[in-house]
């Protein structure tokens, strides 16, 4: 008996670890199968859809589908596999079964153990398969084939036409801002000027498109503004994602722009106001804003033809996506800083610019001067400038950018020629004939310019929002504070600026402008990514510091070229960018192009090219070329562990560290510039010979 029962006790160890490491494969095998491939995948005909990545998205009118092909393969192979995890699953049950109830049984026992291992050769295999199937997915972008759900073509998260960059200019609130106010505007800047009558109604029919009668207390929105027209995805659409449901109306206000070489004034900008708030109180929602096809151009020599266009394009629409707070936003913006300071000495070729704490509503405050009773004047004296009679009006734009959040005044009086043979555009100084104006240490003339910004009047004391056109507020309808760092206090000014204007929320200050012309041009001075980078995350950073304070509109025309490009890839669809400038107090500029992601389904390639047309504060373009270079870290053709490491952030190239700079030294007159951290005329005379040249690894 003893032997015998010590046979049986053996017999039972091995069958208990059989059946342990079946129920750990099982397990594991469920576990893997099921919760990598995701039960949810949206549909891309979905309009809310986290797959609709730039595609154009075909409406079938019978309810068809409109799914990416390689997503329903995809699905396809995924429950194929999760169907042959089930079957493993039940044979090694079923094994385990056999072997629990074989008694003691030899072939019984024999036919489980060959069952399991039979499962475990197939689940190997189905595992195999998998990685096989999730690497083919990650090279034809659709997601990682390991989990999380699959992601839509090369992971980019908008959609439309030409990206952010493109025929929109800007827009907020911001591409996939989060926390946006409940009361927000939409605001929307176009390239090209835009025809309203495509998409705005003249409700209050004073023969004006985007604008408001009865202005002040008693004004009604619905009764006394212009109106959205139609809100459908051809027009103009604001949809609550979460729900699937459009606004009720909106307002439409329209920024109007004087154009050179053009009569009358055009608009780029336009400001939407829903009539009721976005959101809820109670939870955070989602919403997607659509710009269609039947918005046109205000182009009459071509037919005024759609902004949108499908033959170039691919597709006939842009939208983007962000999600509101529970919050109104009751808080006023302020001034950050302005340009030239308070009490600050400058060159006669110098911007004006007010940097505000964030999104300002443009309506109002965009224009040329004109003679007001005591000064010159935006809007109804909503940016006004005074000087000594000895000095002429300013002529010239104000124009909102950098997001909304820097109101720009560039004159547009001739006074000399850059580095790259450029405009350089001066403000007047002196220019009245007979004039006593008073001379600084150099004997150059000078005068002063004293500014004031008027702040958004409240409805009635009990109200937050502002009346429209009414002065400078932010995009929820604040009116301006009057407490910002550097700001003027009236109650101790001596400023003889606009007595009557002296009152509280109003911001003023002074500076003086200097008969003399800055010729010094702006450099960079760090990069990031560094120069080669590689392995750059999808959301990593790309900034730019630049030596000097930069006009901030020409940022937008800071380009990047890919490789592959977007039609080698198949999607048309360009890198979305667009540029945030910060201005620090030792008076450089760091410029930061916000942009969707970069490709990770693919090796994708990036090339940067800022141009001549940067230009600082005074005009003189970014030329000649000098900015981070030097590879100090690389042997060879072959970068050091520390070198690599130091990629994320380029070299600093300033007055103190000139060896680890690109500097062109040629005559501007051959154009050429720093390519990649190497000055080489024969190779970097054109941004397409340079990227040409790196792309195909050319030496430099």
């Amino acid at each position: 008996m003893f032997t015998r029962h010590t046979k049986v006790r053996e017999r039972v160890k091995p069958k208990i670890l059989w059946a342990s490491t079946a129920l750990v494969l099982c397990l594991g095998l469920q576990f893997f199968l099921f919760n990598a491939a995701p039960a949810s995948a949206q549909n891309l005909a979905d309009p809310n859809s986290e797959l609709k990545q730039g595609l154009a998205v075909i409406q079938e009118p019978l309810g068809l589908g409109a799914g990416d092909i390689r997503l329903i393969v995809a699905r396809i192979i995924r429950i194929a596999l999760g169907l042959l995890g089930i079957v493993l699953l039940v044979l090694i049950l079923y094994a385990g079964y056999l072997w629990m109830t074989a008694g003691g049984n030899e072939e019984k026992i024999a036919e489980a153990k060959k069952l399991i291992t039979n499962a475990v050769i197939g689940l190997a295999i189905i595992l195999s398969a998998y990685a096989i199937v999730g690497f083919i997915f990650k090279i034809l972008g659709v997601g990682s084939g390991t989990g999380g759900g699959i992601g839509g073509p090369n992971t980019q998260n908008f959609s439309g036409s030409g990206a952010l960059g493109g025929i929109v200019k800007d827009h907020y609130p911001y591409r996939d801002q989060k926390d946006v106010p409940r009361n927000t505007k939409i605001i929307i800047t176009f390239r090209q000027p835009i025809l309203l009558d495509s998409f705005v109604v003249d409700i209050n029919k004073n023969g004006i498109l985007g604008d408001c009668i009865n202005v002040g207390p008693t004004m009604n929105w619905k009764t006394d503004c212009d109106a959205l027209k139609n809100i459908n995805d051809t027009h103009i659409n604001v949809v609550n994602a979460a729900a699937g449901q459009s606004i009720l109306g909106a307002n439409i206000l329209a920024s109007y722009e004087s154009v050179a070489n053009a009569t009358g004034t055009k608009v780029f900008t336009i400001v939407i106001r829903p009539y009721d708030y976005l959101g809820s109180s109670e939870e955070k929602i989602p919403y997607l804003v659509r710009l269609g096809k039947d918005i046109r151009l205000d182009d009459p020599a071509n037919n005024n033809p759609s902004a949108f266009n499908k033959g170039a394009l691919g597709n006939d629409f842009y939208q983007w996506k962000f999600t509101c707070s529970t919050e109104l936003d009751t808080k006023p913006p302020i001034v950050n800083n302005t340009w030239p300071g308070a009490g600050a000495t400058d060159y006669k070729n110098t911007v004006i610019q007010i940097d505000f704490s964030e999104a300002m509503d443009p309506t109002g405050i965009q224009g040329m001067f004109a003679t007001s009773s005591n000064a010159f004047a935006v809007g109804t004296n909503n940016i006004a400038v005074k000087q000594s009679g000895n000095t002429t009006m300013p002529t010239g734009n104000f124009k909102i950018t950098n997001g909304y959040r820097t109101l720009e005044f560039t004159p547009d009086k001739p006074c000399g020629t850059n580095a790259c043979g450029g405009t350089i555009y001066c403000l007047p100084v002196c220019d009245v004939p007979n004039n006593t104006c008073n001379l600084d240490k150099n004997n150059h003339k000078q005068d002063l310019y004293e500014m004031l910004v008027k702040a958004g009047v409240p409805f009635n004391s009990n109200a937050f929002e502002a009346i429209p056109f009414s002065g400078v507020m932010d995009a929820s309808g604040n009116g301006l504070d009057s407490k910002p760092f550097g700001q003027v206090n009236f109650a101790t000014s001596a400023l003889p600026i606009f007595p009557t204007w002296q009152v509280p929320d109003n911001y003023a200050w002074n500076f003086t402008i200097i008969d003399d012309i800055d010729l010094t041009p702006p450099y960079l001075q760090q990069i990031a990514p560094g120069l080669d980078a590689q392995f750059v995350a999808a959301t990593d950073p790309w900034e730019m510091l630049f030596s000097k304070r930069l006009r901030v509109d020409p940022l937008y025309n800071i380009v990047v070229t890919e490789h592959p490009t977007p039609v080698e890839r198949g999607d048309n669809i360009p890198l979305c960018k667009v540029p945030r400038a910060s201005f620090r107090v030792n008076g450089t500029t760091v410029a930061r192009m916000e942009h969707c992601p970069f490709l990770d389904g693919l090796r994708q390639y990036y090339f940067p090219i800022i141009s001549s047309d940067i230009e600082d504060a005074h005009f003189n373009c970014f030329y000649p070329g000098l900015g981070p270079g030097g590879r100090p870290d690389k042997v060879g053709n072959h970068w050091t562990e520390q070198g690599a490491q130091s990629l994320r952030q380029s070299l600093v190239c300033d007055a103190e560290n000139r060896e680890e700079c690109c500097a062109v030294t040629s005559t501007p007159e051959s154009r050429s510039f720093c390519c990649n951290g190497l000055a080489d005329p024969q190779i970097a005379s054109s941004s397409p010979q340079c990227v040409s040249a790196l792309i195909t690894d050319s030496p430099l």
